[in-house]
């Protein structure tokens, strides 16, 4: 608590009574949500528990477990660059896509996951003075003179405090414009992009999530994100990086379109979701990834993360808190994803538990 107080005063520039404010609220989510993840948990916790803190053998159709948590299997570790204030992930055609932060230092990286997540490219964000947030791969539709509709894929990214969101081609991360835009606190946290919908979900570290427009940019809705505590219901700020995910997908795009729109001409009239999409999000300074129902904003897990690189190691190591969630492409299930930290050594390749 000491750690993340000092963090909360020279970084967020708050008074320590307002510091002490906040490490509260999230010292009590953080025990809202384990328990949840016990109660959640206690029907496979004897099959798990044999084996949550040793290796093993056991395969799935992708990978090696390289050792099984409650609520992950560990299939892949490779180095991160500890100079990296990580602030968002994504993934795009074979490569994960990195948005870091820091005034002065913040940029954006293409990794290249089949070679132990080798920096391919690197470009800083200009001007320097701004503070990079979360990015994620979209793309828009262009119509060519002979009616031809082809895609034109493209990074989005947000900055902290200064209303100004950036876009860049893909693959080469060309700038194309800027953008502003507003939110709830006045700032940009997390981003990610629903390609059947054709929306971005926008965190600022409020309870709540903007739903913008992919094509205008502009705010459709807002959703508060809540989580049941039993015999309440409590909203739950914080909400940082972000990645749609269908849990039931087995390959790059969501899964079984039944009970999703129909889209036409690149806008999709009556969005639907299946109740395997979700919203995967990272949690302000707590050790947990949480599944969000992208329609009425309610966490229905909490998956518990805090052995995959455990507070006092990274306290030793001067790393900072979990954050960078990305799907991992390649054909695989949705429930496999890239998972990395502010200032960590390594990234994580997981397989999500039920």
């Amino acid at each position: 608590q000491t750690f993340h107080l000092v963090f909360i005063v020279k970084v967020m520039k708050m008074n320590m009574a307002a510091a002490i404010a906040i490490a509260t609220a999230l010292l009590c989510l953080s025990t809202a949500l384990e328990a949840h993840a016990l109660a959640s948990a206690s029907n496979d916790a004897a099959t798990l528990s044999s084996s949550s803190s040793t290796s093993t053998s056991t395969t799935t159709s992708s990978s090696k477990i390289l050792r099984s948590s409650r609520d992950y299997h560990l299939l892949e570790v490779v180095p991160h660059d500890t100079s990296s204030f990580t602030q968002g992930l994504t993934y795009f055609d074979g490569h994960i896509y990195e948005g870091t932060g820091l005034e002065q230092q913040s940029s954006l990286l293409q990794h290249d996951p089949s070679s132990q997540m080798k920096t391919l490219q690197k470009l800083p964000l200009t001007p320097a003075h701004l503070f990079g947030e979360g990015i994620s791969h979209y793309y828009v539709y262009k119509t060519s003179m002979d009616g031809t509709r082809t895609k034109e894929h493209r990074l989005i990214q947000l900055t902290w405090k200064d209303k100004v969101g950036k876009i860049y081609s893909l693959p080469d991360m060309e700038p194309i414009k800027e953008f502003t835009y507003e939110t709830v606190t006045g700032e940009g946290w997390g981003i990610t992009f629903v390609e059947h919908t054709r929306e971005f979900y926008v965190s600022d570290g409020s309870a709540y999530l903007m739903v913008w427009d992919a094509d205008t940019l502009e705010e459709k809705r807002r959703i508060v994100v809540t989580f049941d505590m039993g015999e309440k219901t409590e909203q739950v700020r914080y909400i940082n990086e972000l990645e749609f995910v269908d849990l039931g997908s087995n390959g790059d795009g969501v899964g079984d379109t039944d009970g999703q729109c129909a889209e036409k001409d690149g806008t999709c009239s009556e969005p639907m979701f299946t109740p395997t999409m979700k919203i995967l999000a990272n949690v302000w300074y707590q050790d947990v990834i949480v599944s969000i129902d992208p329609i009425t904003g309610k966490i229905s897990k909490g998956y518990d993360m805090r052995d995959i690189y455990p507070f006092e190691q990274r306290q030793a190591d001067g790393a900072d808190c979990l954050n960078g969630i990305s799907v991992t492409g390649g054909g695989v299930s949705q429930r496999e994803v890239w998972v990395t930290g502010k200032l960590w050594p390594n990234m994580y390749r997981i397989k999500l538990i039920d």
